[in-house]
């Protein structure tokens, strides 16, 4: 007998890999047996993977689909609800949603951060948009708060601390912000290059919180101008949010001379349009995105040659692919597989290259990182300026004249933190972004000011903010349009290189309102789920014929692993056929009927399944869905 109602288990088939041939006594005795999950609305919550994939669960499918319905406005305020950066997001996300669409299964992921840029510049990104933006958020309290009389601090103006700051003024907090520097943004600011974010689209976005009511100190760095010790007498709690502003140091001879450029601290001067003076033949060590942001920057800033050399081979590097892509373009060089080995110096003292060395093996066999060098293999790479972008670190003086100093944990180079609580190992201090938990994405960053904010408000107030779902599946036509599955993925246009190298303008240009109609025509939809229904099901396994995607299998039920997790599945089977299974063989068990399975990995919603079936047992519902904070 077919699954119930709108149930759909998710197999996973678990197979015996053996060296040998079997014996027929194995072959005997071996069955395949499937794990199932019973669907709750959690699990279809689930299903819409680019949500899921998102740290702050944005709705991409949400605001795709609204945008190719022509309604924009409806699609912005579903990209902007959950996040306060959301035209950040849209210029220079590293689009996590993207890595987990399940049309990269199909042929290749939608394009759903550049959509998000589309629907960003159609509303505006100028202050007066940001401002008006603040309405549309998700978060708990309102724009105009009563205020609850408590003071809270937060250290940085980069995205961990102004959305904490965001979330906690809509609740009626006090926040003051103190940024060591001349404006806010952080990383945003003083970290990404000008060719991938206009810098007043950042500050812009800051503002708009600075409008909700933040106060941000600037030219005001803690641990020189004020101490954590006055912070924490003259604030009910402090969120440190600084991020990682130093470069880490190569401990080979000659790299820690003055001269050796420190790759986040060039762009710290040169994301602002300040003045750095280099030569013309630059090596840049290093082979992640603050490496390409460097040398991409220098190429700008007048250097002739950009070589780049780091330890990986290429499908190793942590650099996102367009990075990679984009830079060797614009005429970057990039030598893999190669280790520093030293700066070498001409006899009045400058550099003159840097001597690398190849090498044959990155990792051991435990997965360890240790090196291997080609023996004898040593040669010069003539250069005359060599920056270093091998990862970053914390800058600990934030922490001088702190009587609680001793009391906080520094582990491998960050602040421990509790994840999704960001308290730290004092009380009343907490943290977020990169100094708390590592180099990540902006909208990591971004998460951790939410959750703090929220704890911050659980520890102060004792509230228990919750995040209320409610849903209503309906049944639709199974008659869909199938030109989803033909429209061609399609990236934004960019300027050539050879323009785009001389000027500091955005390299990606924005989509036309047809090819963004297009590209949000390609969701799958997820959902919108097959549902099937036992009472009526003839097991004609027409179903199953005519998937194009090979998701629907029909198996006796003595398959299933009904013992799975908390026996969920076991439970289910009882109560519906009223027998105690435990008791049954597998005989009885086959006896009692079949069971659907669908795999939810494959299935692209296209509702062949539903136009097939001559019973109607099987139905295209779809799920619209709400959310919300409540607490």
């Amino acid at each position: 007998m077919s699954e119930q109602g709108d149930i759909t288990f998710k197999a996973e088939e678990h197979k015996i890999s053996t060296s040998q041939e079997p014996s027929e006594a194995l072959i005997s005795t071996y069955k395949e047996i499937y794990d199932v999950t019973i669907p709750d609305l959690d699990y279809f919550i689930r299903q819409i993977d680019c949500r899921d994939g998102c740290p702050v669960k944005t709705d991409g499918r949400g605001y795709m689909l609204a945008l190719h319905a022509g309604n924009l406005l409806e699609g912005y305020k579903i990209a902007r609800g959950p996040n306060p950066f959301a035209s950040i997001c849209g210029m220079i996300c590293g689009a996590p949603c993207e890595v987990t669409c399940r049309r990269d299964r199909v042929d290749k992921t939608l394009t759903i951060r550049a959509q998000k840029r589309y629907l960003d510049e159609w509303f505006g990104l100028d202050k007066e948009a940001h401002v008006k933006s603040l309405e549309y958020s998700y978060a708990r309290g309102s724009t105009k708060p009563q205020s609850n009389g408590l003071r809270v601090a937060c250290i940085g103006a980069g995205v961990a601390s102004l959305t904490c700051a965001h979330d906690l003024l809509r609740l009626g907090y006090q926040v003051d912000v103190y940024e060591m520097m001349r404006i806010p943004g952080g990383m945003l600011v003083y970290g990404v290059p000008s060719y991938r974010l206009k810098n007043d689209i950042a500050i812009n976005e800051c503002f708009a919180i600075e409008h909700l009511g933040a106060k941000i100190y600037y030219n005001k760095k803690v641990g020189r101008d004020i101490t954590l010790t006055e912070l924490q007498a003259q604030y009910n709690a402090v969120f440190i949010g600084v991020g990682l502003w130093k470069s880490r140091e190569l401990p080979i001879p000659g790299a820690d001379a003055p001269d050796i450029i420190r790759g986040i601290e060039y762009l710290r001067v040169r994301c602002v349009d300040e003045k750095w003076k280099i030569k013309e033949n630059m090596v840049v060590v290093g082979g992640g995105n603050v490496a390409f942001d460097v040398a991409r920057t220098s190429v700008r800033n007048g250097a002739k040659n950009v070589t780049m050399v780091c330890l990986e081979s290429r499908d190793e590097q942590t650099a996102d692919e367009f990075e990679i892509e984009d830079g060797m373009e614009e005429g970057i060089k990039i030598i893999n597989r190669v280790g520093p080995i030293a700066v070498e110096r001409d006899g009045d003292g400058n550099i003159s290259g840097l001597r690398v060395q190849p090498i044959y093996s990155l990792y051991d066999y435990s997965g360890k990182f240790t090196p291997k060098f080609i023996p004898d293999s040593q040669y010069v790479i003539p250069c005359d300026t060599i920056a270093l972008a091998i990862g970053q670190s914390m800058d600990l003086s934030l922490f001088d004249g702190w009587d609680k100093k001793d009391q906080l944990k520094i582990e491998r180079g960050v602040i421990k933190t509790e994840r999704e609580t960001c308290k730290t190992t004092v009380p009343g201090i907490y943290a977020g972004g990169d100094a708390a938990f590592g180099p990540a994405l902006f909208i990591t960053a971004i998460k951790h000011g939410q959750e703090a904010a929220r704890t911050i408000d659980q520890d102060l107030r004792g509230t228990k903010p919750y995040l209320e779902f409610s849903a209503e599946f309906t049944e639709i036509s199974p008659m869909r349009d199938k030109t989803y599955l033909r429209t061609k993925w399609a990236l934004p246009t960019m300027q050539p290189a050879d323009v785009r190298i001389h000027n500091q303008n955005m390299v990606e240009n924005n989509y036309t309102h047809e090819e963004a109609h297009l590209q949000a025509n390609r969701c799958l939809q997820c959902h919108i789920s097959p549902v099937f229904d036992g009472a009526l099901c003839i097991k004609c396994n027409g179903c199953v014929d005519v998937c194009p995607c090979n998701c629907l299998k029909q198996i006796p039920i003595s398959k299933l692993n009904l013992d799975l997790g908390d026996g969920n599945m076991r439970r289910a089977v009882d109560n519906y056929y009223g027998v105690d299974s435990l008791q049954m063989d597998e005989e009885a068990l086959d006896h009692m009927g079949t069971a659907m399975l669908k795999d939810e990995d494959l299935c692209i919603r296209c509702g062949l399944c539903a136009e097939k079936c001559p019973t109607q047992a099987v139905t295209m519902d779809v799920m619209d869905y709400s959310f919300r904070w409540i607490g």
